[in-house]
């Protein structure tokens, strides 16, 4: 298992902190770009260190002994299920007015969002198999 976890932390670590700058680059670049194509292909760069995150995400979880399997399971399971009764909530609010929903906002949270529940989830579910 140690291998496996020092192959996340070597794919894992440089990807999100490529994702950070290429985020901050792209979202000043932005100010300065007025054709729409050029802007849509600026402001999806972020996504592409993402793609390694998952990569490295996915790697761990396949590579990982059966019990280390079941903790990612149930806490991409949780994340999932708090995220999405999360989002349904806040929409049937935003329907009946009781709250504004700045959608473009909203949409860009749900990763980190996601990211931290599954977080959080791994960390207690791994608590409660030891």
């Amino acid at each position: 298992m140690q291998s496996i976890e020092r192959r996340y932390r070597r794919e894992f670590i440089p990807a999100m902190a490529a994702y950070v700058v290429v985020l901050f680059l792209s979202m000043y670049a932005l100010r300065a770009v007025d054709a729409t194509w050029a802007r849509g292909l600026l402001a999806l760069l972020p996504a592409v260190p993402i793609v390694f995150v998952a990569r490295a995400v996915l790697r761990f979880v396949r590579d990982s002994d059966e019990m280390q399997r079941r903790i990612q399971l149930e806490a991409f399971a949780q994340a999932s299920l708090v995220l999405t009764l999360g989002s349904f909530s806040l929409g049937l609010l935003a329907l009946a007015g009781v709250v504004r929903v700045d959608t473009g906002l909203a949409l860009i949270l749900v990763l980190p969002a996601y990211m931290l529940a599954y977080g959080v989830f791994a960390c207690i579910t791994a608590r409660r198999y030891r």
